[in-house]
């Protein structure tokens, strides 16, 4: 099983290498690399700057493509197993966080996805900022929290964004630069990765793919 999930998760990484190189990056290099020990059996970590020696803690990449200064980082981290019946590919926590620096101090925002969560929604984004809303909400609240605590629902497990709507967002508010043929690149990903999930609800849910077909016309009609 392990071996099987080894080759799925390593095509996994080179879709999203070539994905960002072709898009926003220069020489990003993703790689996946099988953690030491998981609760949930086998699971590799994808992400920059991996190896044997640093199995599970992903560095940041520039955004970037050219060699100026850059102006944006990108941290981005897949938790990938084997479902519960050993034969597809499935994230089991993915984190993609926006920076300014390489250090990684001072972010702008971050999408999660955390299978399972129990306090908030699996799906979310948090944002940095100050939000004089929030401080007026906070005023009447027992338990204040910033702006970054808040966990903002990003259509849940099945309908999650991708790291293509990352992208997106970043070269669409100029927050990065775009490759010439990103939007191309974009789409290709994106049709890919949402038809993956159709797949997948497709096999979870059958009696919903019944009810389609029962519904649509007879070719004689």
């Amino acid at each position: 099983m392990t071996s099987d999930l080894a080759g799925q998760a390593r095509r996994f990484a080179k879709e999203l290498q070539e994905t960002l190189n072709g898009t926003v990056c220069q020489h990003v290099r993703i790689s996946a690399v099988l953690r030491p020990r998981s609760a949930v059996g086998p699971v590799f970590t994808l992400g920059h700057g991996l190896s044997a020696n640093n199995p599970t803690q992903p560095t940041a990449f520039p955004l970037r493509i050219d060699n100026k200064k850059p102006r944006s980082w990108m941290n981005l981290s897949f938790q990938v197993r084997l479902d519960d019946e050993g034969e597809f590919l499935t994230v089991h926590s993915s984190y993609c966080g926006i920076f300014t620096d390489e250090s990684l101090e001072t972010c702008l925002l971050h999408w999660d996805y955390e299978r399972e969560k129990e306090k908030y929604t699996s799906a979310h984004v948090q944002v940095y900022g100050w939000s004089p809303a929030l401080e007026a909400l906070n005023q009447n609240n027992d338990q204040k929290r910033s702006l970054d605590k808040l966990h903002i629902p990003v259509g849940g497990k099945r309908f999650r964004p991708c790291i293509e709507d990352a992208i997106e967002f970043l070269v669409t508010e100029r927050l990065a630069d775009g490759r010439e043929g990103w939007q191309k690149r974009v789409e290709e990903g994106r049709n890919r990765y949402r038809r993956g999930q159709l797949l997948a609800m497709m096999r979870r849910h059958p009696d919903v793919v019944k009810e389609y077909l029962e519904g649509l016309p007879d070719e004689d009609e």
